[in-house]
């Protein structure tokens, strides 16, 4: 019996085994693909004033929808890591992106002064994924500064970012949330900068973070940890009414019982 239950488990292992090689192949074999193109319109795209620097900005959404603009500074290509879609709203199949907009200038100025400077770029798109992730490569016709823009779907309060470059990293939430609580939701590493725009949305921002670290964000609802404080109090008043009730209740049956022994004695 112990010899068939462990050779049950050695041929488990060795299937594991085998589906885990089969993913890492998989994973490094790019496959080209075509991304339809996107509505430029979609995106808040936003000039710099000043010099042109590498930046990612994500828009996150709560119907689980990501924005993603990145900058791209004087390059003929951009590599991006994607989280696999836990949320449900899109197939798993593909890159999980869409509604691709790549403008550049593939001028000298490292300096401009708006969006109308920037025009549509010939570019190549492939893929590949590993069990968590997809790596997904753009490759521009020419060396251009420009624009990135994609969308891809992700669970709704839970946001993470893997850096492959040098970068300014801004996460901006939906209208009404909030982050940085310790029960709720903490932001790892800590951003620079935590700021309120017009729209009422807080924007994070690292600085230069160190590349291949994780950006991990947890966002709530600004107004939870009011309702939850609110909540604790009740049950702490509900806690202490209900001691003090059974503790009433005990010492009125030690008397009832002194009284009871008392006239029995007598």
């Amino acid at each position: 019996m112990v010899n068939r239950i462990l050779k049950i488990l050695l041929l488990a292992a060795l299937i594991m085994m085998v589906f885990t090689s089969y993913g890492c192949l998989e994973s490094k074999e790019p496959k080209q693909i075509e991304i339809d193109p996107g509505d430029i319109s979609s995106y808040e795209f936003s000039v710099p004033e000043g010099k042109f620097t590498n930046s990612s900005t994500f828009f996150l959404y709560t119907n689980k929808t990501v924005r993603a603009i990145y900058t791209v500074v004087n390059a003929p290509r951009l590599e991006v890591v994607v989280p696999k879609d836990i949320s449900g709203v899109k197939s798993e199949k593909g890159p999980g992106i869409d509604n691709l907009v790549i403008i550049g200038n593939t001028g000298n100025s490292m300096v401009f002064s708006g969006i109308n400077e920037f025009s549509n770029i010939s570019h190549n798109v492939s893929y590949s994924e590993s069990s968590q992730n997809k790596k997904i490569q753009f490759e521009f016709a020419d060396t251009i500064n420009g624009y990135v823009a994609y969308t891809y779907y992700w669970e709704q309060g839970l946001f993470y970012h893997i850096l492959s470059r040098n970068e300014t990293v801004n996460v901006v939430l939906p209208e009404g949330y909030d982050t940085g609580n310790m029960i709720f939701g903490p932001t790892k590493p800590k951003p620079d900068t935590k700021r309120l725009d017009e729209q009422n949305r807080i924007w994070l921002v690292w600085d230069n973070p160190n590349p291949e670290q994780l950006i991990q964000v947890k966002y709530y609802k600004s107004s939870l940890p009011t309702i939850m404080g609110f909540v604790g109090l009740v049950l702490l008043v509900a806690f202490f009414v209900t001691a003090i009730y059974f503790k009433n209740e005990i010492r009125k049956l030690h008397k009832k019982r002194e009284i009871i022994e008392k006239d029995k004695d007598n």
